[in-house]
């Protein structure tokens, strides 16, 4: 079947709600079996790739195999879902903007799309912002021309 955002974002809801609410249990999961770590990222590739459901068409699988590798090997599957169990725990409310120079490059594969309205109420400095063509979260591995120009154009006033 494939791949629609309305899929893609069901799908990626559940998984934020798993990581989010019991990073442990698929910590577990992913530690211990590697058929079933590479299913699961797989599964991400698949998702938030711009590649209509078929990442290796837009990455070398090989290089995929690399990613999964570099989870299964250092066992770091449990670590790789702490974060958004973190995410969701009480922290105080920004007192106001982030004042950090940032950039942002959206990628139209990418799961969330933030819009520059949105990013300039919570980022007072706001060097770069620019909506891509072609590439998704994986942008280094999708786009890596791309997302190299749009880091060198994000930090170019600061040199």
């Amino acid at each position: 079947m494939p791949a629609t955002a309305q899929n893609c974002r069901t799908l990626l809801d559940g998984c934020f709600k798993e990581q989010s609410t019991r990073p442990q249990t698929i910590g577990y999961s992913l530690a211990d079996s590697p058929a079933g770590l590479a299913a699961w990222i797989y599964t991400l590739f698949q998702d938030v790739t711009d590649s209509g459901a078929d990442p290796e068409s837009v990455i070398d699988r090989d290089e995929i195999l690399d990613d999964i590798m570099m989870y299964w090997l250092p066992d770091t599957g449990a670590s790789s879902a702490r974060p958004y169990w973190e995410a969701r725990q009480d922290a105080p409310a920004p007192s106001g903007p982030n004042h950090v120079p940032a950039g942002f490059s959206i990628f139209p594969g990418e799961a969330v799309q933030a819009f520059r309205r949105w990013i300039e109420r919570r980022y007072a400095n706001v060097l770069h912002y620019r909506r891509l063509d072609h590439g998704g979260h994986f942008a280094a591995l999708e786009q890596p021309t791309a997302l190299t120009e749009e880091i060198r154009t994000t930090f170019r006033s600061l040199r």
